[in-house]
């Protein structure tokens, strides 16, 4: 691959492994003092040498830590993924309606579609169903068939109406946040962040094992830093599985778009 063609981005968050990779080095010096001390009195290696086969030993123990703490997340994400959803599901029923039955959301989305958008129809309630089925059980006996037909159909075309919208609202979630992520400046910190995190989870747990990193001035910016990474995950899971969170972004978005071609958007597929 053309390395001039290779984001910067993700070229920064590959360097940046040997952050953890060194720090990791320096604890192993510390657990068996002496070693790297060894290493640089050896006489059959030059001093540039040694110090680019320690930049190399670094950067690959690094970015095998973070690959490591990646796949474990994503292990953690695979095995509670859907109950986190479910979740973010439930904190926008609790607000009393679903984000995508926000009337100000419908309105940039109809004014973005134009004909493409699904049918404005009224969301027929539990409560308000019983009250019209009461209402049909005060009407002739021979009427009530007709209008309980009615009714039912009614609700079923409403039902259509809002999951049509519910598809929308979440293909329009992950454009949102996929925009977000796209960001240079956003790329750039994170890769530098999660190197940073990597590094503190290692010497937190090395402490268990290497006394001499028992100090508060090498525990405390570590613990603060997991802090942030525990921050950090807590804040992205609730952007992906709470779809209240996006509900301005969108608005704003779609405001801006109000008057681009909406053929380019396809209508989302039903799962």
């Amino acid at each position: 691959m053309n390395l001039e063609s290779y984001p910067l981005d993700k070229l920064f968050h590959f360097v940046a492994g040997i952050i953890p990779g060194f720090v990791a080095l320096l604890i192993y010096e510390a657990a068996t003092p002496g070693t790297l001390r060894w290493f640089f009195t050896l006489g059959s290696l030059g001093y540039n040498t040694k110090l680019l086969l320690v930049f190399i030993v670094a950067f690959i123990i690094g970015n095998s830590l973070t690959a490591f703490l990646n796949l474990f997340l994503g292990f953690i994400w695979s095995v509670f993924g859907s109950f986190l959803i479910g979740r973010g599901y439930g904190s926008a029923r609790s607000r009393g309606i679903p984000p995508w039955q926000d009337p100000r959301w419908r309105a940039v989305l109809k004014d973005h579609l134009g004909p493409h958008a699904p049918s404005d129809s009224g969301v027929i309630s539990e409560y308000s169903f019983k009250q019209r089925t009461g209402v049909i059980d005060l009407l002739p006996e021979d009427e009530r068939p007709a209008k309980r037909a009615e009714l039912e159909r009614e609700r079923i075309n409403a039902d259509i109406d809002d999951t049509a919208w519910e598809r929308w609202y979440e293909h329009y979630h992950q454009v949102v946040l996929q925009q977000e992520n796209q960001d240079f400046e956003y790329k750039m910190r994170e890769g530098l962040y999660f190197n940073l995190e990597t590094t503190s989870l290692y010497v937190v747990v090395s402490a268990t094992f290497v006394p001499s990193l028992r100090h508060w001035w090498c525990l405390f910016p570590a613990c603060l830093w997991l802090v942030i990474f525990v921050w950090k995950m807590n804040w992205e899971f609730r952007r992906i599985t709470d779809k209240w969170l996006t509900l301005q972004a969108q608005i704003k978005f779609l405001s801006e778009r109000a008057h681009s071609p909406a053929g380019a958007d396809k209508p989302p597929q039903s799962s």
